[in-house]
């Protein structure tokens, strides 16, 4: 992963170059030692964590049915489709309710992302589901909703761990996100060189 190599930035003060090495780096700022100046340099936190960290993983997140915690799905890394039909990523039973069914074969769309910034993933609830071979999007029949909030017409919302997600008005799931550990995300992550525009 990112070494922090040595580089130069401009002082805030002066405006002349100081070079700044890995300590500098880890302390979080320098002191210009041109003459006549001395001011402080802040050196922002500069880096990112690297999309590798997914590889490999056997899940990211589960949904978990509400009505009874032993029924759960596991979530993959990208898009999710959610439904009963055999087209969909995830293929849910068709809970009865009074001998119908409200979840459509092809629910909603649950897009598992990683944010580079946090080191964490994101989880992106859209309702139905956009056709592949056509480009068109195909909502559910009987809607989907976040936290007891309906989707609107394609919007797309990030839901929160512990988010409850109902789908057809009637069966609810619990969306589990994963969590990477704090010694496996500092091993991903990559440091990125200084500029003038990092500093404070």
């Amino acid at each position: 992963m990112g070494v922090f190599k040595n580089t130069l930035i401009q002082c805030q003060q002066c405006r002349r170059k100081i070079l700044v090495k890995p300590a500098d780096s880890e302390r979080g700022h320098i002191l210009c030692t041109h003459t006549g100046c001395g001011a402080v340099n802040s050196l922002s936190a500069s880096f990112y964590y690297d999309e590798a960290i997914v590889t490999g993983l056997p899940d990211c997140g589960q949904l978990t049915y509400l009505n009874n915690a032993s029924v759960w799905f596991a979530l993959r890394f990208g898009i999710n489709i959610i439904g009963v039909g055999s087209d969909s990523t995830i293929q849910l039973p068709r809970f009865l309710h009074n001998n119908q069914c409200y979840i459509s074969r092809q629910h909603c769309t649950l897009n598992v992302l990683f944010d580079k910034w946090t080191g964490q993933l994101r989880y992106q609830l859209q309702d139905g589901v956009v056709l592949p071979n056509a480009g068109t999007y195909q909502p559910s029949k009987n809607g989907t909703a976040v936290n007891q909030t309906k989707l609107r017409f394609t919007e797309l919302i990030d839901v929160p761990d512990g988010g409850l997600i109902t789908l057809g008005g009637i069966d609810t799931f619990r969306l589990s996100h994963y969590r990477f550990p704090t010694a496996l995300l500092d091993t991903y992550r990559v440091h990125l060189q200084f500029d003038p525009d990092q500093t404070e």
